[in-house]
């Protein structure tokens, strides 16, 4: 079931199978108690009903995640009772098959429909919860995917506009004096932005944002001259890592101006990129000035960089900061391949 399109979780990943089947069985139990009491509830009942709750919940989610394509996204309503339905179904069919079983294994014991039908009317009611539950969910899942999509999309719109104009100030003072340099700076300039007007769920190449990050900075140096410096400590990060467009960069920008631009004689930024078996690992440093922070800004940054990284990566993800008495550092670490 392709979740994107889907009123419904995804059912055909690893996490749904267990939680269904748990919730299953918490019912059964439930179920059972109620019919016998809690007194005269005895092990073969109990285990009867947790059978035959396992076995409904594991056909139903397959079922579901085999016919989720054909569910009308559109028409959550009537998707929905298609898989009350299914769910029912599957019921009576589980229900028929247990009194089977249990005409062959108990002497004396005759083949029931009422037993089949009996499973098919308590199955009802945990299954409507049960869809309600997931219904619910994902409906959850789609309005706290809206609200990060804006917090990325104000991210990205976010790039300083006095950074616009003092790089346009800078390449036009440039013209003159040194044309090459100034070509090379607009270059920069159109890649940079370019690359904000990319969809905010973009996965690129690793080394591509490095790129950027090169042409960024190097816009900076440009303004800020030798105040500015830059040390790449680059290892083998593997070819096939990633990460979401601009999600460096942010990191970088609050290094220049909450670090290097407050100090008189400048400093020199670090940035380390480094893979620990399946992990890759960003650290960034820079100077700091005691006495002129911007807290709210740098953490706002932070933040929503954590939060785009967990968009992609899961929990997997990792970003942390700390701040000593002159030196600011951001860690970054997530999953190469991913949740």
């Amino acid at each position: 079931m392709a979740e994107e399109d889907s009123f419904l979780p995804d059912l055909c990943g690893g996490e749904a199978l267990p939680q269904v089947m748990g919730i299953s069985v918490l019912m059964a139990l439930l179920v059972a108690i109620v019919d016998t009491g809690v007194f005269n509830l005895t092990w073969p009942v109990l285990g009867r009903a947790v059978l035959l709750a396992l076995w409904i919940a594991f056909l139903s989610v397959v079922s579901l995640c085999l016919a989720g394509r054909f569910l009308p996204a559109s028409q959550p309503l009537r998707g929905i009772l298609l898989c009350y339905l299914a769910i029912l179904c599957v019921a009576g069919a589980v229900g028929l098959a247990g009194e089977q079983v249990m005409a062959w294994a108990v002497p004396g014991r005759q083949f029931s429909f009422y037993g089949a039908f009996e499973v098919v009317l308590i199955s009802a009611v945990p299954a409507g919860i049960l869809l309600r539950y997931l219904f619910m969910r994902r409906r959850l899942q789609v309005l706290e995917q809206a609200e990060l999509e804006a917090r990325i999309q104000a991210l990205q719109a976010r790039i300083r506009p006095h950074f616009l104009f003092n790089s346009m100030n800078v390449i036009a003072s440039l013209i003159g004096s040194d044309p090459v340099k100034a070509e090379r700076a607009v270059e920069d300039l159109s890649d940079l932005f370019r690359r904000t007007l990319t969809g905010s769920q973009t996965l690129i190449p690793l080394r591509e944002e490095l790129a950027l990050c090169r042409s960024y900075l190097s816009l900076e140096k440009l303004r800020l001259g030798d105040r500015l410096a830059v040390e790449w400590q680059i290892g083998d990060y593997g070819a096939g890592a990633q990460i979401p467009c601009l999600t460096l960069q942010p990191v970088l920008e609050n290094a220049v101006y909450h670090g290097v631009q407050l100090l008189q004689e400048g400093g020199k930024i670090e940035v380390a990129v480094t893979r620990v078996k399946d992990r890759i690992s960003i650290v960034v440093r820079n100077p700091l000035n005691p006495r002129m922070q911007h807290n709210k800004g740098s953490k706002m940054a932070i933040q929503n960089v954590k939060l785009r990284l967990r968009a992609h990566f899961g929990r997997s993800a990792e970003v942390r900061s700390e701040v000593s008495a002159d030196c600011y550092t951001t860690h970054i670490a997530y999953a190469l391949y991913g949740k």
